[in-house]
């Protein structure tokens, strides 16, 4: 699309109509003395009509009008010297003509401005597109580079035996592997950001699936513990949303601490979500993912903090599908993150539960209280992988 702005495509098919209207308009004036009113201003309303449903080049219109004006004004004005109407009603000429004028003028402004918001809504589309793609071609051009890179690194320090070396390596292969995370954040913001299609997801398989994935990058005791059953709403933005809360987990946890997916149902929605034998989440934490409002997650950083997106992008798709994300402390003693959700996201979405005015301190918060009442997340027995 251009980037300049133009009137919609004209319709001429709607100006030769309205021409006849105005040739019988003036017709039935000239053979019909003393009744010239009523043709005279049908066919200048049929003008207002015609003209902003055709949109016809301003050129058209103003032959067009001055046409009409003048055949009309000679019929008006013999009239008015025959005496058959007062020179009075010749000021119809002059007034109706500069009615329509401001008329024609308005409509074309109005034009030019909606086909300048659709050419700015087009290019802002069309940029959105480029850079989704550029990120989305930079990331997986990443990844097989960082993953032979990382390859040789390991097969190195197999071999390596030279201390000094092996450490140098180890900061290699450290470094590497940040990068690795750094581009599945990436490719998960990505999925996040695409609206992505809705369908029916079987909530326990994809749980079940998650901690599977997660189990050969993190050395953690995971455990399944769900009966959400299904869910209508996109199977990639939910599955973006749990490895983002996963990720949270595994960062805030150490080798054989406990990760567990949970998942319950009630009567219209389902709450998910990740819950962990960590340190914890902080009441500041905590009071920022469950104040009552959209976007931004803004919480004092820790050391193990990472640039703050994840959990703003999981709130804006949970809050965009009528749902919440809450926080507290999970059964485990650590952190418990929850997404509570329609059964059904292409309802409307309705607003999200009310945020306490004043939240709890955060080990104050025992986790089935963060579920609305008549919906409990009690542990069963655990299902290890």
């Amino acid at each position: 699309m251009s980037g300049t702005a133009s009137p919609p495509t004209e319709r001429r098919d709607l100006y030769y109509p309205w021409l006849v209207v105005a040739g019988v308009a003036t017709w039935l004036m000239w053979v019909s003395p003393g009744n010239e009113t009523i043709p005279y201003h049908v066919a200048w309303a049929a003008f207002a009509l015609l003209y902003g449903l055709g949109n016809w080049r301003l050129r058209r219109a103003v032959v067009g009008l001055t046409l009409y004006a003048v055949l009309t004004g000679v019929v008006l004005v013999v009239r008015a010297a025959t005496g058959v109407l007062d020179w009075q009603e010749t000021a119809e000429i002059p007034l109706m003509s500069l009615l329509m004028v401001l008329m024609v003028w308005h409509v074309r402004r109005r034009q030019l401005l909606l086909a300048e918001v659709t050419v700015m809504a087009e290019r802002e589309r069309q940029q959105a597109e480029d850079g989704l793609r550029l990120t989305r071609l930079t990331s997986h051009e990443m990844r097989t580079p960082l993953t032979i890179a990382r390859g040789y690194v390991e097969l190195l320090l197999s071999r390596e035996s030279d201390p000094e070396q092996v450490r140098d390596l180890v900061v290699v292969e450290d470094e590497l592997h940040r990068l690795t995370r750094v581009t599945e954040r990436l490719v998960r913001v990505i999925r996040l950001q695409r609206g992505g299609e809705v369908e029916r997801v079987d909530l326990d398989a994809m749980l079940r699936r998650t901690a599977e994935r997660w189990t050969q990058v993190a050395d953690r005791h995971w455990v399944v513990d769900s009966a959400a059953g299904s869910w209508e709403g996109s199977a990639e933005r939910m599955r973006a949303c749990l490895d983002t809360l996963v990720e949270n987990a595994v960062r805030y946890t150490a080798e054989g601490d406990t990760v567990r997916l949970v998942g319950t149902r009630e009567t219209a929605h389902v709450v998910v979500g990740v819950a962990d034998a960590g340190s914890g989440l902080s009441a500041e934490l905590v009071a920022a993912v469950n104040e009552d409002a959209d976007g931004d997650v803004h919480a004092p950083r820790d050391e193990l903090s990472q640039t703050g997106l994840g959990l703003s992008l999981v709130r804006t798709m949970v809050t965009s599908r009528g749902g919440r994300l809450v926080a507290g402390r999970s059964p485990e003693g650590g952190a418990l993150m929850l997404m509570r959700l329609p059964v059904d996201a292409r309802a409307p979405a309705t607003a999200a539960p009310a945020a306490p005015a004043a939240p709890a301190p955060v080990d104050d918060v025992p986790a089935d209280d963060l579920l609305d009442a008549g919906s409990t997340l009690t542990p069963r027995a655990d299902t290890p992988l």
